[in-house]
Parts: structure tokens; sequence; C-alpha cells
């Protein structure tokens, strides 16, 4: 398999790997809860810090399935197809928890 057949397997896995190392990277290093929600008012967010690293790392994580998913697709479609349902649902479920603790303060 050559480098361009890898690609164009893997384009869109890598552009969203890509992009959600930027944006999770940056979360975590600026430290800028902005960066996730414009409307919320920092001064709602219980431990901002805190709740940016976490945030910061669901998103890594969701690039990271990405990669994954795409490495599988070269096996199986299917299975790479249910893994990244499943690490979407998971990511929805991460944020939720993280909501809930650092802006809703349950």
């Amino acid at each position: 398999m050559t480098f361009q057949e890898i690609i164009n397997q893997m384009g869109i896995e890598l552009l969203l790997f890509a992009a959600c190392m930027f944006f999770g990277i940056r979360l975590i290093i600026t430290r800028d809860v902005q960066i996730l929600n414009k409307k919320e008012d920092p001064a709602n967010i219980k431990h901002p810090r805190e709740y940016a690293l976490y945030a910061g790392l669901v998103i890594i994580f969701l690039g990271v399935s990405a990669i994954i998913m795409g490495i599988i697709s070269f096996f199986n479609p299917r299975i790479a197809l249910a893994f990244i349902v499943i690490a979407v649902v998971a990511m929805g479920i991460m944020w939720k928890f993280i909501y809930e603790k650092f802006v809703l303060g349950k």
C-alpha cells in the first residue's frame, strides 16, 4: 500500500485528528474556557482551569479515536464504524459529566 492510498483512505480521519489535537492542546495550554462556549460567563464555571484541562483531554480522546478508527478501517470497515460510534457516545458521556461537575455544579 502506497502513501497516497493511505492518505486517500484516511484523509478525513487525519483532518479530524489534527483539528482535535489543535483545539485540545490549545485548550489545555491556554486554559481559556471561552473557546468552548462564547455565551457562557467564565465566572459561572467552578474551577475553570480543571474544566479546561478535562475538556481538552476529552477533545484529544476524540482525535485519537479517529486515528484508531482509520487504522481499523483498513481491516474491517464495520468494526471501524462501530468503534467510532462507541467513541462518540463515550465522549458525549464524558462531556456530560464534565459539564455537570464544573458548569452546573451538581
